[in-house]
């Protein structure tokens, strides 16, 4: 445990806070440090994986479609809520004072929390008044649906202080735990007669949330007995870059999880459920940029404090989504076809020919993911702001042109690239340009192995 003092900030039930940050034990390396995310990330990623071929077996592509979708807008509207634990890790990792740290995440998990509570009730309230006067409205799984997110609200704010700690194997525990459950409990509550299958996949989901929720605030419970306010500077600096944060996490969430939606509603049936499920296949390939920022957003963060450059680390996080990008789709050629129907079943076959396609427009939203991440942990909000402007571009072509599943990829790659270009044109004379900072890295790595023979002289 590294980071914020591992201890209770108060001494006793009620004295006074620590008034200035203990000096840091040094966070644990940037590779350990990946290992362990990518460890957790891989965990939660195989029960996902694991969820969602035992929900398609069960449910078959028709069902599985309306599955997926909802699946997926839990994901467009969870996503954005990312952004709290983005400005918590950033506040924690960059704040001068423990006791301000403190206060803007009770603050923070408090408010946030209740607003969550209040939204799912409002919702709830409002799908019931609209299914009364109108048939088709599936009350169950959307009342289900809202529920389900209102956890995510706290996990995200306590699992940000933990990233900001440096504390990654209790982040792991906590996030990596809402994935490996998901299966785990699918199969009884499918078998239970009380829900319908699709009900039973949204409450799958819903529930491990709640837990790694608990898990993430009890493993953060020493910070939560502040009775301090925070600082104005502290929680300015939590709310400056929480909007845009939020902007470009919804921008985010839209490129990699609409395209299931609108292939439900353009090509329904069958056809939807091929489309899920080389979806499902190809954004495995997204748990590398997830690692990545995880890893990366402190470390940028603390950087921007000290007045360093931070490009080595863009670039870094870059190379290594297209490396992994470059390499899936080159075993993806032969394997395409195994791939699906090992995982989703023979039921699915006609899936594979979406997938390499589809790992190639994921290569390219992964980096759009680096590279909001970077800028928010800068502080930097511009860029942000393009990705969810990108968002409405990917949406209006998907109604005007997303009338096949080659089409909707086409389109999720083209407004990809089109986001990688903006950023180059709007950084490429600073030391965040991807360009810039790739040479930055070349020529450092040049410089290494010139100097290895010296050294050895």
């Amino acid at each position: 445990m590294q980071g914020l003092h591992p201890g209770p900030l108060y001494d006793g039930a009620v004295t006074q806070a620590v008034p200035t940050r203990a000096p840091r034990t040094p966070a644990p390396g940037a590779m350990r440090s990946g290992v362990v995310i990518a460890t957790s990330l891989a965990a939660w990623s195989i029960g996902a994986y694991v969820f969602y071929l035992l929900a398609g077996r069960l449910l078959g592509p028709a069902e599985y479609g309306l599955a997926a979708a909802l699946q997926a807008v839990i994901v467009v509207v969870a996503l954005p809520m990312t952004a709290l634990q983005w400005s918590s890790a950033r506040v924690v990792a960059a704040s001068r004072s423990d006791s301000d740290a403190a206060a803007v995440y009770r603050r923070t998990l408090v408010t946030s929390t209740l607003y969550a509570c209040a939204l799912a009730a409002a919702a709830t309230v409002v799908t019931i008044f609209v299914a009364a006067r109108s048939n088709g409205i599936p009350i169950g799984p959307l009342v289900a649906m809202y529920w389900s997110l209102v956890p995510v609200v706290p996990l995200f704010v306590a699992i940000g202080v933990l990233q900001g700690q440096h504390r990654y194997a209790a982040f792991g525990w906590s996030y990596g735990l809402t994935g490996v459950l998901r299966p785990i409990l699918l199969l009884p509550l499918i078998a239970a007669p009380v829900l319908t299958h699709v009900e039973s996949t949204v409450v799958a989901t819903g529930i491990p949330y709640a837990i790694g929720a608990g898990l993430a605030v009890w493993l953060t419970r020493s910070l939560l007995r502040s009775r301090s306010r925070p600082s104005t500077e502290a929680w300015r600096s939590f709310r400056s870059g929480l909007g845009a944060a939020a902007i470009g996490l919804a921008g985010i969430a839209i490129l990699t999880n609409v395209d299931v939606v609108a292939a439900k509603l353009a090509l329904g049936g069958d056809e939807a459920g091929y489309f899920g499920a080389a979806a499902i296949i190809a954004k495995a390939l997204m748990l590398v940029p997830q690692a990545l920022t995880v890893v990366l957003l402190p470390r940028v963060a603390e950087r921007q404090q000290r007045g360093q450059a931070t490009g080595s680390l863009l670039a870094v996080g870059v190379l290594a989504i297209a490396a992994a990008g470059l390499l899936a789709m080159a075993l993806a050629v032969p394997l395409e076809g195994p791939i699906v129907t090992i995982t989703f079943g023979t039921a699915f076959e006609p899936a594979a020919a979406l997938v390499v396609p589809f790992f190639g427009a994921t290569t390219l939203l992964g980096a759009l993911l680096i590279l909001v991440n970077h800028h928010v942990a800068r502080n930097d909000h511009r860029f942000a702001w393009a990705v969810g402007a990108l968002a409405i571009v990917q949406v209006i072509l998907l109604v005007l042109f997303g009338t096949s599943a080659g089409a909707i990829i086409a389109i999720d790659a083209i407004v990809a690239g089109a986001g990688l270009v903006i950023h180059e044109v709007m950084y490429l004379q600073t030391d965040e340009s991807m360009l810039m900072g790739a040479g930055r890295q070349a020529r450092s790595v040049l410089r290494r192995i010139r100097a290895r023979p010296e050294d050895a002289a």
